[in-house]
C-alpha cells in the first residue's frame, strides 16, 4: 500500500469526485469545491473573503505539510430533535469527515482510501418497516458479506440459524443501497456485499427493556458465536484471508458505516447517508492513516465502540496478558451455550475463557487484527460487563497519576488508578480515543497527550470534539464553552440526559 502526499490525494480526489458528481448529477463536496483548480496543493475549507487568495496557514513545512495521524472526532446533541435526533448532526459529521482528508491516506490507485467511516445512533425512522409495537428497537447488524451470491446465501443461512438457536426472532435482511462506481479500483476489487439484518429480542428479555443491557450482551455473544460457526464451515473467509464475513456493528443502539474510501466518498457510496430520514443524536467520524496494517474494509474505523487516532505500542504484551488473565476464568460449557438469560450472559462476559471454548465463542483478541481492533474488542467486552464506558477507558488507558498536581485534591482518583493498575496492564502509546457504547459518548487522550483534541459547546447544547478546530463552521457568538484535552484527560456526554462532564467530574 503506497501512501502519497495529502496535496496529491486532494487533487486526485477532486478530479475523481467531479467525474462521479457529473455522472450522477450531483455537486462535489464542500472541501472538494474549495480546491484551487490552479494550485492543487492549496485547500480552502471555507469561502475566501474578497481579496484573499488563501485562508490556510502557510507556515513551516514540517508543521503544515506533513500530517501522519488519523482524523477523528464527534458531534453530539441528545436534547434537540427528540428521541431520534436530527439529520443535521449527520450532515455536520460528514462535513467534518470531509475536512479530515489531509489526515488520511490512500492507495496506489490514488483514489481508494485507507479507511473512513462514521458511527451513529441507529436511524429508526429509516428502518421503520422493520419496527413494530412489539419490537420498536430491534437489534441491527451491519454485515460485510461475500461478493459471490452462492457463498453469500450460505453465510446468511448460517447467521439465521445461529440467531434462531439463540431465540432471536429473525425479522429480515436489507441490502444496503450503495454505489460501487464511486470506489477506486483497489477498493472496488475487494468491496464486500453490504447487508443489514434485524432481529427481535428473546421474550425472556422483555423485562430488561429499560436498559437493554441483557439484549446488548446477547447480540454481542451471538455475533461471536456466528464467527465460530462460519469458521467451522470454511465460510468465514477465503484461504488467503480475503472476502471476510465481518460485523461492523450488531446492536440495538449504534450502527457503523465505514469502508476503504476517502471521507468525501463515504456518503456517495452509502446512499443511506444522503437520506433525510437518517437522523441521529450523535456521530463519531474517523479518517484512517494506516500505520501497522494494510488497509482492509473491516479495519476501517470507527470500530464497534471506539475510533482511535494513534498506535498501541504495547500491543503484544497487552494481548498476551489478556490471554493469561483469561486462563484464570472458567465457566461450565453448558452455561456458555445459553446466550439469552440476562444473568447468564452477565456471567459469560465476566468469567468466560474463550481459549478453552473455541468451538463456542470467537477469541477475544488476535494479533492478526490491528492494534485498534484489539483495543476495541477489550473495551467492548468491558462495556458489556457492566462497566461504564468512561470507567472502562480509564482502566485501559490510564493517566500519569503519580504526583500529578491536578489530582492533588482528588485522592480517590489516584486510588482508582492504583487499584485497576493491578488488574489490567495499560494499553500504552499515543492515542486519542473517541468512544460510544450507545449510552454515552466521549473522548480521551493517553497520558502522553501527543494527539490534538479540542472541543466546543454551543448554546443549543451541541458538543463538538475534533482533531482540529474549524472542521465545522460555528458562529462564535453561539459558543458557550471551549476547551482542549490534556494528557490523560477525557470528556463525556450522557446520551439520555445530555449532561456534559469534564475530566474531574467524570473521574
Amino acid at each position: 500500500m503506497r501512501l502519497i502526499e495529502a496535496s496529491a490525494v486532494l487533487a486526485t480526489a477532486y478530479a475523481f469526485q467531479t467525474q462521479v458528481s457529473r455522472r450522477h448529477g450531483t455537486s462535489v463536496s464542500s472541501s472538494g469545491a474549495a480546491l484551487d483548480r490552479q494550485r492543487a496543493t492549496q485547500v480552502n475549507v471555507f469561502p475566501l473573503k474578497p481579496g484573499e487568495t488563501s485562508n490556510m496557514f502557510d507556515g513551516p513545512a514540517p508543521i503544515v505539510k506533513e500530517r501522519d495521524a488519523c482524523g477523528v472526532g464527534f458531534i453530539a446533541n441528545p436534547t434537540t430533535g427528540g428521541e431520534f435526533g436530527t439529520h443535521k448532526i449527520l450532515q455536520q459529521g460528514l462535513t467534518a469527515l470531509d475536512c479530515m482528508e489531509h489526515r488520511g491516506a490512500c492507495g496506489g490507485d490514488d483514489i481508494s482510501g485507507d479507511g473512513a467511516g462514521i458511527m451513529t445512533q441507529i436511524p429508526w425512522e429509516l428502518f421503520g418497516e422493520y419496527r413494530s409495537d412489539s419490537c420498536p428497537k430491534p437489534g441491527v447488524g451491519m454485515v460485510f458479506l461475500p461478493q459471490g451470491e452462492d457463498r453469500r446465501n450460505e453465510v446468511k443461512e448460517v447467521i439465521e440459524k445461529v440467531c434462531r438457536d439463540n431465540e432471536l426472532e429473525f425479522l429480515g435482511w436489507r441490502e444496503v443501497p450503495v454505489d460501487p462506481e464511486v470506489l477506486g479500483p483497489m477498493a472496488r476489487e475487494v468491496v464486500p456485499s453490504m447487508w443489514q439484518m434485524f432481529v427481535k429480542a428473546p421474550t425472556r428479555l422483555d423485562d430488561d427493556e429499560a436498559t437493554r443491557d441483557g439484549f446488548e450482551r446477547t447480540l454481542y455473544l451471538v455475533r461471536r458465536r456466528i464467527a465460530v460457526e462460519l469458521d467451522a464451515l470454511g465460510l468465514l473467509k477465503q484461504d488467503d484471508g480475503s472476502d471476510e464475513v465481518y460485523f461492523a456493528s450488531f446492536s440495538s443502539k449504534t450502527i457503523v458505516y465505514k469502508g476503504m474510501v476517502q471521507g468525501c466518498i463515504l456518503p456517495q457510496f452509502y446512499k443511506d447517508l444522503q437520506n433525510e430520514q437518517y437522523t441521529t443524536q450523535f456521530v463519531i467520524y474517523h479518517r484512517r492513516f494506516s500505520t501497522n496494517t494494510n488497509p482492509k474494509w473491516p479495519l476501517a474505523q470507527p470500530m464497534r465502540v471506539v475510533g482511535h487516532n494513534g498506535e498501541i505500542n504495547t500491543l503484544i504484551g497487552n494481548v498476551n496478558w489478556v490471554k493469561a488473565r483469561e486462563k484464570s476464568k472458567t465457566l461450565p460449557e453448558e452455561e456458555i451455550k445459553d446466550l439469552m438469560n440476562a444473568e447468564n450472559t452477565d456471567n459469560i462476559v465476566m468469567m468466560c475463557n474463550t481459549q478453552d471454548v473455541p468451538n463456542l465463542l470467537e477469541p477475544l483478541v488476535d494479533l492478526s487484527r490491528s492494534d485498534s481492533a484489539n483495543l476495541d474488542a477489550v473495551f467492548e467486552l468491558m462495556t458489556k460487563s457492566r462497566h461504564r464506558a468512561p470507567c472502562a477507558l480509564m482502566s485501559l488507558v490510564p493517566t500519569a497519576y503519580m504526583d500529578e498536581p491536578a489530582l492533588a485534591n482528588n485522592p480517590e482518583i489516584v486510588d482508582f488508578y492504583k487499584f485497576h493498575g493491578g488488574l489490567l496492564e495499560a494499553w500504552d502509546g499515543p492515542a486519542l480515543l473517541v468512544y460510544s457504547d450507545g449510552k454515552s459518548i466521549g473522548a480521551s487522550l493517553d497520558r502522553n497527550g501527543l494527539r490534538p483534541a479540542r472541543y466546543s459547546i454551543t448554546s443549543d447544547g451541541t458538543v463538538y470534539m475534533m482533531s482540529e478546530t474549524g472542521v465545522v463552521e460555528l458562529d462564535e457568538s453561539d459558543i458557550v464553552e471551549k476547551g482542549r484535552l490534556g494528557p490523560g484527560q477525557m470528556i463525556n456526554v450522557d446520551l439520555k440526559s445530555g449532561e456534559f462532564k469534564d475530566n474531574i467530574a467524570i473521574k
